[in-house]
C-alpha cells in the first residue's frame, strides 16, 4: 500500500501537471490576445489613413468580431488564472515561487508585447502584422533604453534567482534538454536558411523570426519534458 508520503508526493507533482498545463494556456491565450490587438490597431490605423469617418457595417462586424475573440481569450487567461492559483494548495514554498516567477514573467512579456505591437501599428505607422510585436521599426531613445535595461539587466537577475533559488533537479534538467535541442535547431537551420536565400530560395533569413522559433522550441521541449 502506497504510504502517506508517497501520497503527498504524487498529489504534489499531480497539482505541478496542472498548474503547468493551465501556465502554457495562460500564455498562449496572452499571446492570442497580443496578435488580436494589434490586428485592431492595423485595422483602425489603415481606417484612419483612408480618411476616418464612420466604419461602417462590415468595420464594425470586423470589430466585434475582434474584440469578442479577445474576451474568449481572457476568459482562458481568467479560468487557467483560477486554476493556477488553486493548484498551490499543496505546493511546497519553492514550488509557489516558481509558479509565480513564471507567471509574472509572462504577464511582463504579454504587457511589453502588446505595448510594443501598438506602438508599431499607432505610433511608427508600420503595416499592421501578426509579428509586430518583433518589427524592427525605430523606437524612441527613451523607450529602447528602458526595455534594453528590463531584457539585460533584470532578466539575467531574475534568471539567476531561478537557476539558483527556486528550481529542482528534475526542471533545470527538462531547461537543459530545451536549450540543447533547440541550439541543434539553431545550429542547423539558421545556416540552411542563409544558405537558401544565397541560392535564391528561400527569403532574407529574418533574426527576430529565428529568435522567436528558437524561443518557442526550447520553451516547448521544456514544457513537455517537465510536465508530461
Amino acid at each position: 500500500m502506497m504510504d502517506l508520503s508517497e501520497a503527498k508526493m504524487t498529489d504534489s507533482d499531480d497539482m505541478a501537471q496542472s498548474s503547468g498545463r493551465s501556465l502554457m494556456w495562460i500564455v498562449l491565450s496572452a499571446l492570442g490576445i497580443v496578435m488580436t490587438a494589434g490586428a485592431i490597431a492595423g485595422y483602425l490605423a489603415e481606417h484612419s489613413a483612408q480618411g476616418g469617418g464612420p466604419l461602417g457595417v462590415s468595420g464594425v462586424v470586423a470589430l466585434t468580431v475582434f474584440c469578442a475573440m479577445i474576451a474568449g481569450l481572457a476568459y482562458l487567461v481568467w479560468i487557467n488564472g483560477k486554476k493556477f492559483r488553486q493548484s498551490g494548495g499543496t505546493l511546497t514554498n519553492r514550488e509557489k515561487l516558481n509558479r509565480n516567477i513564471m507567471l509574472g514573467c509572462g504577464i511582463s512579456g504579454g504587457v511589453i508585447g502588446m505595448f510594443l505591437a501598438f506602438y508599431d501599428v499607432m505610433i511608427v505607422g508600420s503595416e499592421p502584422s501578426a509579428l509586430a510585436v518583433l518589427s524592427d521599426s525605430p523606437i524612441a531613445p527613451a523607450i529602447a533604453i528602458l526595455l534594453a535595461f528590463f531584457w539585460a539587466v533584470i532578466i539575467p537577475i531574475v534568471a539567476w534567482f531561478w537557476h539558483k533559488r527556486v528550481i529542482d533537479e528534475q526542471e533545470a534538467s527538462a531547461y537543459r534538454d530545451g536549450g540543447y535541442y533547440s541550439a541543434y535547431a539553431y545550429l542547423i537551420g539558421a545556416p540552411t536558411w542563409w544558405i537558401l536565400w544565397r541560392g535564391g530560395f528561400a527569403p532574407e533569413p529574418d533574426g527576430p523570426v529565428i529568435f522567436l522559433l528558437f524561443a518557442m522550441l526550447w520553451s516547448a521541449i521544456w514544457f513537455w519534458k517537465k510536465y508530461h
